[in-house]
């Protein structure tokens, strides 16, 4: 089950997923409803249609069809924040493709099947890991996609970067939506992700940028 973990717990942990990480992050925002969130993504695991065998291309059309039907959440970029947030995203909808794709993930862990995240900060698809062929499933359409007609750099994304990309989605649109509270809590909860002394000096001055609205 997906645990609403604290985020602090949750960030610093080895190895989280995606959507448990997404799950400790919605946690920060509002109490999280665990088993009915646990339901839904059990029903769209088990919708998914089984694949003929190990092959990773069928294993990736079957994640492909499942996004095909009207079981799927639908995509929207401007579902405001709730759309970004798993537990509210699935309850309500629409969802931001970015947590599609970490959707798309956990679905398929669940059946067995080894898919990861890849972004290029704007386009957010899933690859099978044991694909030898550069093809990306869209979590929005379904569509599989040459990842050699997408923009570069397509790089693999770990959980912790997938958060990342939650909360920089998250933050303007709180700002969008008056909650600077809200916006002060994401800037606040990227200080606790593993950073490079680099980046996380950014997200310091990024914290102390949006606090400074408070004056």
């Amino acid at each position: 089950m997906l645990e609403p973990l604290p985020f602090a717990l949750q960030a610093t942990s080895a190895d989280p997923t995606h959507a448990e990480l997404a799950v400790s992050l919605a946690r920060a925002f509002g109490p999280v409803d665990a088993g009915a969130l646990d339901d839904a993504v059990e029903r769209l695991a088990r919708a998914v249609p089984a694949p003929a065998g190990d092959d990773p291309l069928e294993q990736l059309a079957a994640l492909s069809a499942l996004v095909r039907t009207d079981a799927w959440p639908r995509a929207a970029h401007g579902a405001g924040p709730w759309g970004a947030l798993l537990p509210s995203a699935l309850a309500r909808g629409p969802v931001h493709p970015l947590t599609l794709a970490l959707l798309v993930s956990e679905v398929a862990g669940r059946r067995g099947i080894p898919v990861g995240v890849v972004s290029n900060g704007v386009d957010h698809l899933n690859a099978h890991t044991e694909l030898a062929d550069p093809l990306l499933l869209r979590p929005d359409t379904g569509t599989i996609v040459d990842a050699r007609e997408l923009p570069p750099p397509l790089t693999w994304r770990c959980s912790h970067e997938t958060c990342g990309q939650l909360l920089d989605v998250l933050e303007p649109l709180w700002l969008r939506y008056g909650r600077l509270d809200h916006a002060i809590t994401c800037a606040e909860l990227r200080l606790c992700l593993p950073f490079e002394p680099g980046a996380l000096a950014k997200a310091r001055n990024r914290l102390a940028h949006v606090r400074s609205r408070l004056n």
